[in-house]
């Protein structure tokens, strides 16, 4: 019974010794550039990207600023997305080496859109490079 007294005596000890991090940065504006083609390797125009974030701040900001450009993929299949860069912050729990209680990361996803259906959607991150994306033939 003791050690276990110690044991919880102690815990409770120590998370008083967690030290309260708030941090804050920037994420930077960002461009994103993806080619359409269809499955015979022909640029596919008219494309456009449907994006919402998951709540957690800019990412509802990142995601309307691209809905608001109305962008769509050109004669040559490149639709080219972009947003401002924004301030960001938050807060973790530390001891030592250890973390937790932690802010969730901002996420945002899209979906594109081709004559009304769905081509691809996915988180914006992963349109991070130069991307070409195969349109399926619509029947």
């Amino acid at each position: 019974m003791m050690p276990r007294f110690v044991l919880i005596a102690s815990i409770f000890m120590l998370s008083g010794c967690a030290t309260r991090v708030t941090w804050d940065g920037l994420t930077p504006s960002k461009s994103y550039q993806i080619i359409f083609k269809n499955q015979d390797a022909d640029p596919v125009s008219g494309v456009s990207a449907s994006c919402n974030g998951n709540g957690i701040w800019p990412s509802d900001k990142i995601a309307q600023e691209i809905n608001e450009a109305h962008e769509k993929s050109d004669s040559s299949g490149l639709l080219k997305l972009s947003h401002s860069g924004y301030e960001v912050g938050g807060t973790y729990k530390k001891l030592g080496p250890f973390t937790w209680g932690g802010s969730e990361q901002w996420k945002v996803y899209c979906t594109f859109i081709h004559r009304g259906s769905i081509i691809e959607s996915g988180k914006l991150a992963k349109f991070n490079q130069p991307v070409e994306i195969t349109v399926p033939k619509i029947i």
